[in-house]
């Protein structure tokens, strides 16, 4: 029996982090300032409270010193016990009592102070002084506890409820510093996030009104000097460069209809003349028949050429390296049988590029193909590839006319002397897009003596 397979079910998101849980960034840069200044601020109420605690409690324990050492000096070594307190310490609230190594006590002055494993230590090993706070009797006590005699300590403690009392207040005071410090921050920081979030602000508006309207020429203001405001100029940079685009394919199926609209009404005309095949001459047939096969090759041609411009850049990934003069030697070769009243010389080297071998053929073969047809029955192409990448076409025919060389690159452009010839004028618009596209150029230009000179340069792999 074959076990159900159980479908997985949709991915969920994992569970946001503490700092985003759903909220603007706007709300998270508050969060975060306000997290940065309540760590700042308690970090600076700890310290100052240790520091003013600890300049609270020197007097005290001084004042414990002082007390110790005057003791010490009465100490009785027949009877440590017994011995007199006589610095009056009992008079200003505080307590005192001498303790041997067991732990056992003498007659204390006040109360009884208590006795820990520390103390009993201190009188045992006569080498250290322990200091702590204590409670005696509900009352919060700092205490110390020193050497005596060999095997006897001494224990002082002095009521702190002063001190504690001076440190609630300090306490009270740094937690009103500390949320009206944390109340600043937050407004602070609303405020500064406002004005720092504005260009992201109108990036957003900006990113749904084209989104809305499709408008392209919108642009947001970039004229901040800062991380945003290079996040504003290159998002127009992308518009720019999406409406430049975008433009172009319009104008390209617009020129591209317009062009389509000659030969198609042209053969719409000689198909609809072979209804009335039976009435006409053979040699008006043969002319008809003849024109059509003419025509789809031209539409055939143009639909071609509006493909490969329409296709557009390729990704560098399927580039590869090709053996550039083979290629230009198989070009020419084609070249020779498609127009074999001309004479195509060549002198080429080996030379390797980077690209796809298909679109640097195509360029190729459209260079090709412009000298021939327009040097006329007699034309003679030399073809020259050098050790750079150039490639330089030369033909020897009549050369273009100077107000048509800016524009001969341009989509379906043709010259007033070209337009009785085949072609749809995107020949040399598919070799500049390529050039463009693998990093090279192309260039054409009139002969000193006579045609033209195109020249497309890639660079070596």
């Amino acid at each position: 029996m074959t076990p159900a397979v159980t479908e997985p079910g949709p991915r969920t998101a994992a569970a946001p982090a503490w700092w985003d849980l759903g909220h603007s960034l706007r709300s998270r840069l508050v969060a975060a300032a306000m997290l940065a200044v309540v760590v700042a601020v308690s970090g600076v109420v700890m310290v100052a409270y240790v520091a003013v605690r600890h300049e609270l409690r020197r007097p005290l324990d001084a004042q414990l010193r002082r007390q110790t050492a005057t003791l010490q000096q009465q100490a009785v070594l027949a009877n440590p016990f017994r011995v007199r307190l006589q610095t009056g310490i009992g008079e200003i609230g505080g307590y005192a009592q001498v303790i041997d190594a067991a732990g056992a006590t003498g007659s204390p002055i006040g109360a009884a102070l208590p006795v820990s494993d520390a103390d009993r230590a201190v009188a045992r090993d006569g080498d250290k002084v322990v200091l702590r706070d204590a409670v005696v009797d509900g009352t919060p006590v700092r205490m110390m506890t020193s050497p005596l005699l060999p095997r006897y300590a001494v224990q002082v403690a002095l009521p702190r409820a002063t001190v504690e009392a001076q440190l609630r207040r300090l306490t009270r005071a740094f937690v009103l510093v500390a949320l009206a410090g944390l109340g600043l921050a937050a407004a602070l920081a609303v405020v500064v996030s406002r004005r720092a979030l504005a260009p992201v602000s109108g990036l957003t508006e900006a990113a749904e009104r084209i989104a809305e309207t499709r408008d392209l020429t919108l642009r947001i203001d970039a004229s901040r000097q800062d991380e945003l405001g290079r996040l504003a100029a290159s998002f127009n940079t992308m518009l720019s460069a999406l409406e430049s685009s975008v433009g172009a394919q319009r104008q390209l199926v617009a020129d591209a209809s317009h062009e389509l609209r000659t030969p198609l009404a042209s053969l719409r005309t000689n198909v609809e003349l072979l209804h009335r095949v039976d009435e006409l001459p053979d040699d008006v047939r043969e002319e008809v028949v003849t024109a059509i096969v003419g025509q789809v090759e031209e539409l055939t041609s143009l639909v071609s050429d509006v493909v490969e411009l329409a296709r557009g850049d390729e990704p560098v990934e399927s580039w590869e390296d090709v053996a550039y003069e083979d290629l230009v030697l198989h070009a020419v070769d084609r070249a020779r049988r498609h127009w074999p009243a001309a004479e195509f010389r060549t002198e080429t080297v080996p030379v390797t590029v980077r690209g796809v071998a298909r679109r640097i053929d195509r360029a190729v073969a459209n260079l090709l193909d412009n000298a021939a047809k327009f040097a006329g029955e007699s034309a003679v192409v030399t073809v020259r590839l050098d050790a750079a990448g150039s490639l330089t076409v030369t033909d020897n025919g009549p050369g273009v006319p100077a107000e048509a060389l800016p524009h001969v690159f341009g989509r379906f452009y043709r010259a007033e002397e070209a337009r009785a010839l085949p072609g749809s004028g995107l020949g040399l618009a598919i070799v500049q897009q390529f050039a463009e596209s693998h990093g090279g150029r192309v260039t054409l230009r009139n002969a000193g003596g006579g045609g033209t000179v195109a020249e497309l340069t890639l660079p070596p792999a």
